[in-house]
């Protein structure tokens, strides 16, 4: 599966970031388990956009906001602390060195929002990947694929 950032034109609003979520052939196996269908892998994908995707675009609008967060995810992966939470618009995050669960900040755990939850690599990688886009030139020629 690839995440990818672009932007699009909007009429009203001008260059707007999207994202998108690809999957490929090799994502009917994965963790060692096989997805029979491909209405499987796309709630997976619904998931990831639902959650990881949106989680950290809406939570880490600006560049200025990963100094200090990355600064933490540091001590969480040199073991100076165990768990490290963050509270952000759309999710909270707890973190852990194995994976991050969120949990949506207005709703909590409901129907519409259950606490979901992805490996902490998948969770870096998608994270980098946005901050490196977020200081691409604002274009539309600014893309970036992760790789998750």
């Amino acid at each position: 599966m690839k995440i990818v950032f672009a932007y699009y034109d909007d009429p009203d609003f001008g260059l707007t970031e999207y994202p998108e979520i690809i999957e490929d052939k090799k994502d009917y196996v994965l963790s060692g388990k096989t997805y029979q269908s491909r209405k499987t892998l796309s709630e997976r994908k619904k998931d990831y956009g639902k959650y990881l995707v949106s989680g950290i675009m809406e939570d880490f609008q600006y560049v200025e906001v990963f100094e200090d967060f990355l600064k933490e995810m540091k001590d969480l992966e040199e073991g100076k602390i165990e768990i490290l939470e963050w509270d952000g618009q759309a999710f909270q995050h707890k973190i852990t060195r194995d994976s991050v669960e969120f949990t949506h900040t207005i709703f909590g755990e409901c129907e519409k929002y259950n606490k979901w939850e992805c490996s902490y690599n998948e969770y870096k990688k998608v994270l980098l990947g946005w901050k490196k886009f977020l200081k691409m030139p604002k274009s539309m020629k600014s893309k970036i694929e992760i790789e998750i």
